[in-house]
């Protein structure tokens, strides 16, 4: 009984030693490899970053002569226990899995034995891995073991099975339909109070707004096709929705906080509010109006200000709705309306709604015009603006989250099979290597209609297998695209 009350006590330790190190450890074991990537291996700072991370391990090793750390689809574990990381903590742990997912490495287990040494030895091997290759695993394994390293050992990436782990997944893919769901409909809500004449009470819409921020550090691939979908019928609610969704991409990549996610959530939910004051046949896409028409419905951002005032339940995020709602049309050059009387630089959170309610508008029909640009041109007409129009760092991040190829795209592949991107490109592929799901196969033993193709697959020699030859345009053709999307 003793021994089993010891037991206890070590494993309650040790689970506690994940929750305190656990981050830091896939922090430090990310930082380890990039300044290996960036220096000699035998570069001083590659040394110390070795060092600090023996100092983390030494930690573990209090409770444990030897732990192993997992990666189970896109999260890592040590031992049962699921490593937790903050927004700041993103751009390490996401470098790691796809460094680890290109090797196909799926353990890293450490004993007593392991120094600063084999460490560096453990991360020299590892940079060496021939990736692309089908044997990039026993390639690895095989160096890393003829090194000669005692205090490390490592595992093959094992297919996903359907196991709990597997339903946690599903339940996040289901999370982030219900919560981009629930905001459209709290957005309806919120609109009709405005038409008839009531001060809304929104505090279930920053409920809601916290639901989704939540799912898009959780499964953002899924947002983001939900964001790409285009249908008849409540235009404007889902605007509003996926400029919000498209917003919090960017934020969560300029490393905001949870509190400052929050808040850009509401600003970028509440940005057009303005829109719903302005007579309605105003309202119907249509870009050919006359002057008066037009200078009608630039008064929007002001009207949105005034409209924001008589919510309940804003509190701290009004100053910044308010603030986005006026400023959303506005561009980096000072251009755009309302005008200025004094030379003013844009809030963040502006300028991150001007980036992304511009594509999102230029991409939907029934905004802007009546037809829709493709998401891939939208974004080019975008790029050549950076600088003038948009903020050059805000839109790197957006084209980074987007790709070449945003989500929603119709494409030729180049073996000729057509299909439509329903997951963008990783950066660390490329950004124009996303992955397809063919609407139509180019025949013979390749893949079929449904079928996904990433096109960042490489074959035994490290050739890409197949690549997007370019866009076209889903209208053009008279396909409907969007429901190999949901």
């Amino acid at each position: 009984m003793a021994d089993e009350r010891k037991s206890a006590s070590f494993e309650e330790s040790f689970n506690q030693k994940v929750l305190v190190n656990g981050r830091l450890l896939i922090n430090q074991l990310a930082i380890l490899v990039k300044l290996a990537q960036m220096h000699d291996i035998k570069n001083v700072a590659v040394e110390k970053a070795a060092d600090v991370m023996m100092g983390t391990l030494g930690a573990f090793f209090e409770d444990s002569k030897s732990f192993a750390v997992y990666l189970v689809g896109d999260y890592f574990y040590i031992e049962d226990n699921r490593v937790k990381y903050n927004v700041e903590d993103f751009n390490n742990f996401d470098y790691l899995v796809q460094e680890f997912k290109k090797r196909k490495l799926g353990a890293l287990s450490f004993n007593t034995q392991v120094n600063t040494a084999e460490l560096i030895t453990f991360v020299s091997v590892f940079l060496k891995a021939g990736v692309g290759s089908d044997n990039v695993y026993h390639e690895f394994a095989r160096k890393l073991g003829a090194s000669g390293v005692a205090g490390l050992a490592t595992d093959e990436l094992k297919p996903p099975k359907a196991t709990e782990e597997f339903e946690k997944v599903l339940d996040t893919v289901k999370a982030a339909k219900r919560a981009y769901v629930r905001v459209i409909l709290r957005v309806k809500e919120l609109l009709d109070g405005v038409d008839r004449g009531q001060p809304a009470d929104i505090r279930k819409l920053k409920r809601s707004v916290q639901s989704l921020v939540d799912s898009v550090y959780r499964n953002e691939p899924v947002l983001l096709r939900l964001s790409a979908i285009r249908r008849e019928g409540d235009v404007l609610p889902r605007h509003y929705a996926n400029v919000c969704v498209l917003s919090l991409g960017i934020g969560k990549r300029l490393g905001l906080s949870k509190y400052q996610m929050a808040r850009l959530g509401m600003a970028s939910l509440l940005h057009d509010l303005g829109r719903q004051v302005l007579p309605k046949d105003l309202l119907d896409g249509d870009v050919d109006m006359e002057d008066s028409a037009w200078e009608i419905i630039k008064r929007h951002p002001r009207l949105g200000v005034q409209t924001i005032l008589r919510l309940k339940g804003l509190n701290e995020v009004a100053v910044s709705a308010m603030i986005v709602s006026y400023e959303h049309h506005r561009n980096l050059d000072g251009t755009g309306y309302p005008e200025q009387l004094e030379e003013k630089e844009m809030s963040l959170f502006s300028r991150i709604v001007r980036v992304t309610d511009n594509y999102d508008a230029t991409s939907s029909s029934g905004i802007y015009g009546k037809i829709p640009m493709t998401p891939e041109k939208a974004l080019s007409l975008m790029t050549k603006r950076a600088g003038q129009y948009y903020d050059q760092e805000i839109l790197s991040a957006f084209v980074k989250m987007m790709g070449v190829y945003p989500v929603g795209s119709f494409v030729l592949l180049a073996d000729g099979s057509l299909g439509v991107v329903s997951t963008p490109a990783r950066a660390s592929l490329g950004l124009d290597r996303p992955t397809v799901t063919l609407i139509r196969g180019a025949g013979g033993d390749g893949p079929g209609a449904g079928e996904l193709v990433d096109t960042g697959e490489k074959d035994g020699t490290g050739v890409y297998k197949i690549a997007v030859a370019r866009s076209l345009d889903p209208y053009q053709h008279r396909i409907n695209i969007y429901r190999y999307l949901v």
